[in-house]
């Protein structure tokens, strides 16, 4: 038996699926990589807020002990 060849597998494979469910899978996928995005980028501004708030009570703190000394 002589296996056929790659780009023949390839076609037998895609025909296998519609347009329609690989549209589908294209934009469930985009909406997910997003909303993952989006999440992460809320995770991070989140962060940065909190570490600029701290830095900027511990740098008030510095500077009352520095007044003091």
């Amino acid at each position: 038996m002589t296996q056929p060849a790659p780009c023949c597998l390839v076609r037998a494979i895609m025909a296998d699926f519609s347009e329609r469910s690989v549209q589908a899978a294209v934009v469930v996928s985009f909406l997910a990589g997003f909303a993952a995005g989006w999440q992460a980028n809320r995770m991070r501004r989140k962060f940065l807020d909190w570490r600029k708030k701290r830095l900027q009570d511990k740098l008030t703190e510095t500077q009352k002990k520095l007044d003091l000394a």
